[in-house]
Protein backbone atom coordinates (compact mmCIF):
# COMPACT_ATOMS: atom_id res chain seq x y z
CA UNK A 1 0.00 0.00 0.00
CA UNK A 2 1.37 3.39 -0.99
CA UNK A 3 2.08 5.85 1.78
CA UNK A 4 0.26 9.17 1.88
CA UNK A 5 1.85 12.09 0.06
CA UNK A 6 2.93 15.16 2.01
CA UNK A 7 -0.08 17.08 0.72
CA UNK A 8 -2.44 14.32 1.81
CA UNK A 9 -0.86 14.09 5.26
CA UNK A 10 -1.11 17.84 5.76
CA UNK A 11 -4.71 17.86 4.55
CA UNK A 12 -5.63 15.11 7.03
CA UNK A 13 -3.94 16.98 9.87
CA UNK A 14 -5.73 20.21 8.92
CA UNK A 15 -9.10 18.47 9.12
CA UNK A 16 -8.26 16.97 12.50
CA UNK A 17 -7.08 20.37 13.72
CA UNK A 18 -10.35 21.97 12.68
CA UNK A 19 -12.26 19.24 14.49
CA UNK A 20 -10.28 19.78 17.71
CA UNK A 21 -10.69 23.55 17.52
CA UNK A 22 -14.44 23.16 16.98
CA UNK A 23 -14.62 20.73 19.90
CA UNK A 24 -12.89 23.25 22.17
CA UNK A 25 -15.27 25.98 21.02
CA UNK A 26 -18.28 23.79 21.83
CA UNK A 27 -16.96 22.92 25.28
CA UNK A 28 -16.04 26.50 26.11
CA UNK A 29 -18.93 28.17 24.25
CA UNK A 30 -16.41 30.53 22.71
CA UNK A 31 -14.49 31.31 19.58
CA UNK A 32 -10.99 29.83 19.45
CA UNK A 33 -7.97 31.55 17.90
CA UNK A 34 -4.92 29.24 17.61
CA UNK A 35 -1.70 31.27 17.87
CA UNK A 36 0.94 28.53 17.54
CA UNK A 37 4.10 30.23 16.37
CA UNK A 38 6.50 27.37 15.54
CA UNK A 39 9.47 29.17 17.06
CA UNK A 40 8.69 32.48 15.34
CA UNK A 41 8.95 35.54 17.54
CA UNK A 42 6.16 37.88 18.56
CA UNK A 43 6.79 40.93 16.37
CA UNK A 44 5.09 43.92 14.77
CA UNK A 45 4.65 41.80 11.62
CA UNK A 46 2.76 39.22 13.68
CA UNK A 47 0.44 41.94 15.00
CA UNK A 48 -0.38 42.86 11.39
CA UNK A 49 -1.04 39.22 10.47
CA UNK A 50 -3.29 38.58 13.47
CA UNK A 51 -5.24 41.76 12.77
CA UNK A 52 -5.75 40.70 9.15
CA UNK A 53 -7.15 37.32 10.27
CA UNK A 54 -9.43 38.80 12.94
CA UNK A 55 -10.65 41.50 10.58
CA UNK A 56 -11.46 38.94 7.90
CA UNK A 57 -13.42 36.81 10.38
CA UNK A 58 -15.78 39.72 11.05
CA UNK A 59 -16.91 37.88 14.16
CA UNK A 60 -19.53 39.07 16.62
CA UNK A 61 -18.31 36.65 19.27
CA UNK A 62 -17.39 38.48 22.46
CA UNK A 63 -15.91 35.42 24.19
CA UNK A 64 -12.48 34.61 22.79
CA UNK A 65 -10.01 31.85 23.65
CA UNK A 66 -6.47 32.26 22.34
CA UNK A 67 -4.44 29.03 22.31
CA UNK A 68 -0.88 30.34 22.56
CA UNK A 69 2.41 28.51 22.06
CA UNK A 70 5.35 30.90 21.89
CA UNK A 71 8.86 31.37 23.28
CA UNK A 72 8.44 35.15 23.27
CA UNK A 73 9.66 38.06 21.21
CA UNK A 74 9.24 41.84 21.24
CA UNK A 75 7.55 43.07 24.42
CA UNK A 76 6.02 46.13 22.73
CA UNK A 77 4.42 43.95 20.05
CA UNK A 78 3.11 41.57 22.74
CA UNK A 79 1.43 44.47 24.55
CA UNK A 80 -0.13 45.68 21.30
CA UNK A 81 -1.33 42.15 20.53
CA UNK A 82 -2.97 41.89 23.97
CA UNK A 83 -4.89 45.11 23.32
CA UNK A 84 -5.94 43.79 19.89
CA UNK A 85 -7.36 40.53 21.29
CA UNK A 86 -9.28 42.55 23.89
CA UNK A 87 -11.19 44.28 21.10
CA UNK A 88 -12.71 40.90 20.19
CA UNK A 89 -12.87 39.17 23.58
CA UNK A 90 -14.81 42.04 25.14
CA UNK A 91 -16.81 39.88 27.57
CA UNK A 92 -14.20 37.21 28.25
CA UNK A 93 -10.67 36.77 26.95
CA UNK A 94 -8.81 33.61 27.97
CA UNK A 95 -5.28 32.60 27.03
CA UNK A 96 -4.83 28.82 26.91
CA UNK A 97 -1.27 27.50 27.18
CA UNK A 98 -0.66 23.89 26.09
CA UNK A 99 3.12 24.03 26.59
CA UNK A 100 4.92 27.41 26.28
CA UNK A 101 4.07 31.07 26.77
CA UNK A 102 7.46 32.38 27.78
CA UNK A 103 8.92 35.88 28.11
CA UNK A 104 6.91 38.38 26.01
CA UNK A 105 4.23 35.71 25.54
CA UNK A 106 3.75 35.73 29.32
CA UNK A 107 3.06 39.46 29.10
CA UNK A 108 0.49 38.70 26.40
CA UNK A 109 -1.34 36.25 28.67
CA UNK A 110 -1.58 38.92 31.37
CA UNK A 111 -3.98 40.76 29.06
CA UNK A 112 -6.82 38.28 29.54
CA UNK A 113 -9.37 37.53 32.25
CA UNK A 114 -7.85 34.12 32.92
CA UNK A 115 -4.96 31.88 31.93
CA UNK A 116 -5.64 28.17 31.47
CA UNK A 117 -2.64 25.83 31.51
CA UNK A 118 -1.99 22.12 31.01
CA UNK A 119 -0.01 20.27 33.71
CA UNK A 120 3.19 20.78 31.64
CA UNK A 121 2.56 24.37 30.54
CA UNK A 122 5.11 27.07 31.34
CA UNK A 123 5.07 30.83 31.68
CA UNK A 124 8.38 32.65 32.11
CA UNK A 125 10.10 35.76 33.50
CA UNK A 126 9.84 39.04 31.57
CA UNK A 127 13.38 40.38 31.89
CA UNK A 128 14.28 41.30 28.28
CA UNK A 129 17.08 39.39 26.57
CA UNK A 130 19.54 41.78 24.93
CA UNK A 131 22.05 41.13 22.17
CA UNK A 132 24.68 43.83 21.91
CA UNK A 133 27.99 44.11 20.11
CA UNK A 134 31.08 44.35 22.31
CA UNK A 135 33.22 46.75 20.28
CA UNK A 136 36.29 46.11 22.44
CA UNK A 137 36.33 42.43 21.57
CA UNK A 138 34.33 42.59 18.30
CA UNK A 139 31.78 39.98 19.33
CA UNK A 140 28.13 39.76 20.26
CA UNK A 141 27.12 39.46 23.90
CA UNK A 142 23.78 38.10 25.10
CA UNK A 143 22.54 39.18 28.52
CA UNK A 144 19.65 40.33 30.68
CA UNK A 145 19.50 43.77 32.34
CA UNK A 146 19.43 41.83 35.61
CA UNK A 147 23.06 40.88 34.94
CA UNK A 148 24.07 44.55 35.06
CA UNK A 149 23.35 44.97 38.76
CA UNK A 150 25.07 41.69 39.65
CA UNK A 151 28.15 42.80 37.68
CA UNK A 152 28.22 46.18 39.40
CA UNK A 153 27.93 44.44 42.77
CA UNK A 154 30.89 42.21 41.85
CA UNK A 155 32.97 45.30 41.03
CA UNK A 156 32.02 46.93 44.35
CA UNK A 157 33.06 43.82 46.24
CA UNK A 158 36.43 43.64 44.46
CA UNK A 159 37.14 47.26 45.36
CA UNK A 160 36.12 46.66 48.98
CA UNK A 161 38.31 43.55 49.16
CA UNK A 162 41.34 45.48 47.94
CA UNK A 163 41.41 44.03 44.41
CA UNK A 164 41.40 47.44 42.72
CA UNK A 165 43.24 46.19 39.63
CA UNK A 166 40.67 43.45 38.98
CA UNK A 167 37.79 45.84 39.66
CA UNK A 168 39.27 48.38 37.26
CA UNK A 169 39.63 45.69 34.60
CA UNK A 170 35.95 44.80 34.97
CA UNK A 171 35.01 48.47 34.72
CA UNK A 172 36.90 48.79 31.45
CA UNK A 173 34.84 46.00 29.92
CA UNK A 174 31.48 47.63 30.70
CA UNK A 175 29.40 49.27 28.02
CA UNK A 176 28.98 53.06 27.96
CA UNK A 177 27.07 54.13 31.14
CA UNK A 178 24.17 55.69 29.22
CA UNK A 179 23.74 52.43 27.32
CA UNK A 180 23.64 50.49 30.58
CA UNK A 181 21.00 52.89 31.86
CA UNK A 182 18.89 52.27 28.77
CA UNK A 183 19.11 48.51 29.29
CA UNK A 184 18.08 48.76 32.95
CA UNK A 185 15.19 51.03 31.95
CA UNK A 186 13.81 48.22 29.77
CA UNK A 187 12.86 46.39 32.99
CA UNK A 188 10.63 49.34 33.92
CA UNK A 189 8.88 49.08 30.55
CA UNK A 190 7.98 45.46 31.22
CA UNK A 191 6.69 46.27 34.69
CA UNK A 192 4.51 49.10 33.44
CA UNK A 193 3.01 46.96 30.69
CA UNK A 194 2.16 44.17 33.16
CA UNK A 195 0.50 46.62 35.56
CA UNK A 196 -1.53 48.26 32.77
CA UNK A 197 -2.81 44.93 31.50
CA UNK A 198 -3.55 43.33 34.88
CA UNK A 199 -5.37 46.34 36.38
CA UNK A 200 -7.64 46.74 33.36
CA UNK A 201 -8.87 43.15 33.08
CA UNK A 202 -7.62 40.23 35.22
CA UNK A 203 -7.04 42.23 38.43
CA UNK A 204 -9.23 45.23 37.76
CA UNK A 205 -8.47 48.12 40.14
CA UNK A 206 -6.09 45.97 42.24
CA UNK A 207 -3.06 48.18 41.67
CA UNK A 208 -0.86 47.06 44.55
CA UNK A 209 -1.33 43.37 43.77
CA UNK A 210 -0.55 44.03 40.11
CA UNK A 211 2.66 45.88 41.07
CA UNK A 212 3.83 42.93 43.18
CA UNK A 213 3.21 40.52 40.31
CA UNK A 214 4.95 42.78 37.77
CA UNK A 215 8.03 43.10 39.98
CA UNK A 216 8.15 39.34 40.51
CA UNK A 217 7.88 38.63 36.76
CA UNK A 218 10.56 41.15 35.75
CA UNK A 219 13.14 40.94 38.54
CA UNK A 220 12.13 38.10 40.84
CA UNK A 221 13.65 35.08 39.11
CA UNK A 222 17.26 33.94 38.90
CA UNK A 223 17.11 32.88 35.27
CA UNK A 224 15.16 33.90 32.16
CA UNK A 225 14.29 30.27 31.42
CA UNK A 226 12.66 29.70 34.82
CA UNK A 227 9.61 27.42 34.59
CA UNK A 228 6.54 29.16 36.01
CA UNK A 229 4.00 26.34 36.34
CA UNK A 230 0.28 26.79 36.86
CA UNK A 231 0.73 26.37 40.62
CA UNK A 232 3.47 28.98 40.79
CA UNK A 233 1.49 31.35 38.59
CA UNK A 234 -1.35 31.11 41.10
CA UNK A 235 1.07 31.57 43.99
CA UNK A 236 2.33 34.90 42.64
CA UNK A 237 -1.26 36.12 42.24
CA UNK A 238 -2.11 35.51 38.59
CA UNK A 239 -5.58 34.15 37.76
CA UNK A 240 -4.28 30.86 36.35
CA UNK A 241 -6.05 27.51 36.44
CA UNK A 242 -5.35 24.01 35.21
CA UNK A 243 -7.27 22.69 32.21
CA UNK A 244 -9.18 19.49 32.87
CA UNK A 245 -11.16 16.68 31.24
CA UNK A 246 -12.53 17.22 27.71
CA UNK A 247 -11.08 20.68 27.48
CA UNK A 248 -7.61 19.34 28.24
CA UNK A 249 -7.97 16.63 25.60
CA UNK A 250 -9.02 19.14 22.93
CA UNK A 251 -6.23 21.60 23.76
CA UNK A 252 -3.54 18.91 23.83
CA UNK A 253 -4.79 17.51 20.51
CA UNK A 254 -4.50 20.97 18.95
CA UNK A 255 -0.94 21.23 20.24
CA UNK A 256 0.11 17.71 19.13
CA UNK A 257 -1.43 18.03 15.68
CA UNK A 258 0.20 21.37 15.11
CA UNK A 259 3.61 19.99 16.12
CA UNK A 260 3.11 17.06 13.74
CA UNK A 261 2.18 19.48 10.97
CA UNK A 262 5.33 21.48 11.69
CA UNK A 263 7.54 18.37 11.48
CA UNK A 264 6.05 17.35 8.13
CA UNK A 265 6.43 20.87 6.72
CA UNK A 266 10.04 21.11 7.91
CA UNK A 267 10.84 17.75 6.34
CA UNK A 268 9.29 18.88 3.05
CA UNK A 269 11.44 22.02 3.12
CA UNK A 270 14.58 19.93 3.73
CA UNK A 271 13.70 17.72 0.78
CA UNK A 272 13.29 20.75 -1.46
CA UNK A 273 16.62 22.17 -0.29
CA UNK A 274 18.35 18.91 -1.18
CA UNK A 275 16.91 19.12 -4.67
CA UNK A 276 18.09 22.72 -5.00
CA UNK A 277 21.74 21.88 -4.41
CA UNK A 278 22.57 21.86 -8.11
CA UNK A 279 20.54 24.97 -8.97
CA UNK A 280 22.63 28.14 -9.52
CA UNK A 281 22.58 30.49 -6.52
CA UNK A 282 21.43 33.37 -8.74
CA UNK A 283 18.22 31.48 -9.57
CA UNK A 284 17.57 30.65 -5.90
CA UNK A 285 17.95 34.34 -4.99
CA UNK A 286 15.46 35.23 -7.72
CA UNK A 287 12.95 32.70 -6.37
CA UNK A 288 13.40 33.97 -2.81
CA UNK A 289 12.89 37.57 -3.90
CA UNK A 290 9.50 36.65 -5.39
CA UNK A 291 8.35 34.79 -2.27
CA UNK A 292 6.01 36.53 0.14
CA UNK A 293 7.73 36.36 3.51
CA UNK A 294 5.31 38.11 5.84
CA UNK A 295 2.45 35.61 5.65
CA UNK A 296 2.12 33.70 8.91
CA UNK A 297 0.21 30.46 9.32
CA UNK A 298 -1.91 31.00 12.39
CA UNK A 299 -3.75 27.68 12.33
Amino acid sequence: MNSLSTEEELSTIEERLKTSVKKLEEIRESECFPLLLNGRSISSALVDSVYNVLKAKDTNCKILDVVIDSSGGDINAAYNLALLFRRYGTERLTFIVPRWAKSAATLLTCGGNEILMTPVAELGPLDPQITEKNFLEQRLEHFSPLHIESTLQLIREEFQNGSAELADGLMQRLQFPLTLGKFKKSLDVGQEYVVKLLTTRMLEDKLEKAKIISEKLTTGYADHGWCISVDEARDIGVNANEIENECLDAVWNIYKLHKKKQIIQNQAIQNVLKQLKDIPSELIELIESDTTSDLIDLN
